[in-house]
């Protein structure tokens, strides 16, 4: 489905912030490893809220006629942490199958993802593990989702090119679908320093399937135009934009959600659909429905 919507949709919107918002709702207190996933068990009040902002999402793409991306709740959810947690050993499958159950049967498409996040923390680097490594730890994660009825892969929030390269072996072997999404600093460079053509370019030379395309998440839409021209990102199909201008790294733990105005968010956000040909946007920390609303009005 990802490579039909690239095909036929200039303009794909994908979700805005999920953890981010349910840590922030009253009286809900995200799990201290997997974050929001064990939702999808409940407590009711927990799983109806997270329900709700997936709803929202879908709701706000389906008034604007467009494409939606989603993403289950699968990131960082490796066996050794599944485990460590207590939760059922089929969490990954289960959360794939809570997201399909939302998606509606008219309207236009939805595509629903799963997610694969790093190893290590993901505003780090210097902690990632090298390809081969990389390769080994994620691949069982991978096995496992790419059996699901998930319409893609997405690796997400990668600080590094020798992880990613890694993760993105395992997707490449696996046959489904795949994207890989970077997490980018306010030099608009990967966060272990490469440039982002150059990091896009080695994965695509090592792979023999390389990725549908390549992401970016945590980081401004703003920093992507000040450090690139047009042409420097053709083989850059999304964006998954923090709502604030400052440093992903100043933001990582604040006690407040942090974000600039949405006209202005959604501005950039516009000039980098319009001038460097990024198709799928949608919002990381700090966004939320407002946000998606801005990227549907976006016109070009």
């Amino acid at each position: 489905m990802l490579a039909t919507l690239l095909e036929s949709h200039r303009l794909i919107l994908a979700e805005c912030a999920v953890a981010e918002r349910l840590r922030r709702t009253p009286g809900v207190e995200l799990h201290p490893t997997l974050f929001h996933t064990p939702f999808i068990y409940g407590p009711d009040a927990a799983r109806e809220a997270m329900v709700s902002i997936y709803r929202g999402y879908i709701d706000a793409a389906k008034r604007a006629g467009l494409p939606l991306l989603l993403t289950a709740p699968t990131w960082r959810l490796d066996a050794s942490r599944v485990a460590a947690a207590g939760v059922p050993a089929t969490i990954n499958p289960d959360a794939v199958a809570f997201l399909t159950e939302l998606r509606p049967d008219d309207g236009p498409p939805v595509a629903v993802g799963a997610l694969v996040g790093p190893k290590g923390d993901c505003y780090r680097p210097e902690l990632a593990p090298d390809t081969d490594e990389a390769e080994r730890f994620h691949t069982p994660q991978v096995r496992e989702l790419a059996e699901t009825a998930a319409d893609f892969l997405l690796a997400q929030t990668f600080p590094s090119v020798r992880e990613a390269l890694g993760v993105a072996r395992a997707m490449a072997a696996s046959g489904k679908p795949y994207a890989i999404s970077f997490c980018t600093g306010t030099d608009g460079r990967v966060l272990d320093g490469t440039p982002l053509p150059d990091a896009m370019a080695r994965l695509d030379d090592s792979l023999v399937r390389p990725p549908a395309g390549y992401f970016v998440n945590c980081t401004h839409p703003r920093f992507l135009l000040d450090h690139h021209r047009p042409g420097d990102l053709d083989r850059l199909i999304g964006i998954q934009a923090n709502g604030s201008s400052r440093d992903v790294t100043a933001l990582d733990g604040a006690a407040a959600t942090e974000a600039d105005p949405v006209e202005t968010w959604a501005a950039s956000m516009a000039e980098l659909h319009v001038f460097h040909g990024v198709r799928i946007l949608g919002g990381c920390c700090g966004t939320s429905l407002p946000h998606l609303e801005a990227l549907a009005a976006i016109k070009g």
